[in-house]
């Protein structure tokens, strides 16, 4: 695939991207239900969020010499079936299975991050980059709109378990479909995956300690990836917790809040779409501050929110949470892969990964604990606005330094 077919490698990430984010926003909206086959509490879903999280993470710490090994393209594909795999799991019902159910998807989710960013990377103009990353991360809120609209009317005429099953299903068409196109993706894998020494270097204990390795061998990269922390902390919690929001505290129907929900996500794409466009004529710090700013904004909306308001009031509040809390991500992947090493867009994507996704890790654990030990969902959404905020010193002290302005 030649230089000039950005286009593409655009469509081939961003179909992928939006296959996996409609897997897990199937298990967002179900979370009432999976969560009551399974004799849990509703807030529990969180730990969901939260071991899939870990997962990822280790696949990031250790797994960076697959991506030579396979090629990129393969790698997403893999990552996609074993997400679908992961569904059909969680529709046994029984809450150990969903936590092997959640590693499994976090295992499907880690590829995602540095092997898109490696082929748009490759394939992309720099004066595109921004736009091109956006995009692509465009497609978590687009998969995730679907899912909201989609899934809770299918799981309530069919049975929740049928409408996971459906979603793996058109996941594994996706993978199916994107195989025409490998040979132009994956034209730089090294053509070893049949020997056991790279397989061996996956488990090396040197792999933990490359993420902290690349975070101070690239200048500002900790700055950066710092305020990719806070923001994944905020959206984490967001996308794990609108729908039981809606549903334990509001008192809304699971039909009404996966609308909200999918509102949310699609303002999140028209958001992440404004916010490469932006950056590619302003700077991503400058863009990312101003993103910082109207999230904490946000999440004080959500905390804010009552069933006495009227129903074009809630979802005008979750379109506005979705234009400017989640659409961080095209912006700041964009950002890492321009100050990242020549040759090394994968390897210090994966690193910034790593630490962005202790905090969709973190985000949700800690939400989950406490509103379990408040019982009030409001304060802490108020208590996440901070961190959004926290975010933005750490941009402006990396705009002092010159971050963000190549």
């Amino acid at each position: 695939m030649q230089h000039g077919s950005w286009v593409g490698a655009l469509g081939v990430t961003f179909a992928i991207q939006v296959a996996i984010s409609f897997l897990s926003s199937a298990v967002a909206v179900t979370a009432p239900m999976i969560t009551a086959a399974a004799g849990v509490p509703v807030e529990r879903i969180g730990y969901f969020s939260a071991l899939s999280t870990v997962a990822s993470m280790w696949y990031l710490m250790a797994c960076g010499p697959l991506l030579g090994l396979f090629g990129p393209l393969r790698l997403l594909q893999a990552g996609l079936a074993l997400a679908s795999a992961a569904l059909l799991f969680v529709t046994v019902g029984d809450w150990t299975v969903v936590m092997v159910a959640a590693f499994v998807f976090g295992l499907g989710y880690g590829p995602v991050p540095p092997a898109s960013s490696d082929i748009l990377a490759r394939h992309t103009p720099a004066g595109r980059r921004g736009l091109a990353f956006s995009v692509k991360q465009a497609g978590v809120p687009i998969g995730q709109a679907i899912g909201g609209l989609a899934i809770p009317g299918l799981a309530l005429a069919l049975d929740w378990r049928w409408a996971l099953a459906a979603a793996a299903a058109v996941a594994v068409a996706i993978v199916l479909g994107t195989q025409p196109l490998r040979a132009g993706l994956d034209s730089g894998r090294s053509g070893n995956a049949l020997r056991f020494e790279p397989y061996r270097r996956i488990l090396a204990p040197a792999n933990f300690a490359q993420p902290y390795r690349t975070l101070r061998s690239v200048p500002n990269m900790a700055l950066l990836t710092y305020a990719g922390f806070c923001f994944a902390c905020a959206q984490g919690s967001l996308f794990s917790f609108y729908v039981p929001y809606f549903t334990a505290d509001l008192g809304f129907a699971v039909t009404a809040a996966g609308t909200a929900y999918a509102v949310l996500q699609i303002g999140g794409a028209v958001g992440r779409i404004s916010a490469g466009w932006l950056a590619d004529r302003t700077s991503a710090i400058a863009t990312l501050t101003l993103l910082g700013a109207t999230s904490c904004l946000a999440l004080s909306v959500t905390a804010s929110l009552s069933p006495a308001l009227p129903w074009w009031v809630i979802l005008a509040a979750a379109t506005a949470t979705g234009v400017s809390a989640v659409s961080w991500n095209g912006v700041y992947l964009a950002e890492v892969a321009r100050i990242a090493p020549a040759g090394r867009v994968g390897d210090t994507t994966s690193a910034s990964s790593f630490f962005t996704f202790i905090g969709y890790a973190a985000g949700p654990a800690v939400f989950s604990f406490l509103v379990e030990t408040t019982g009030r969902y409001d304060v802490v959404f108020l208590a996440f606005a901070a961190l959004p905020a926290t975010a933005i010193l750490s941009l402006a002290l990396a705009r002092r330094r010159g971050l963000g302005q190549g």
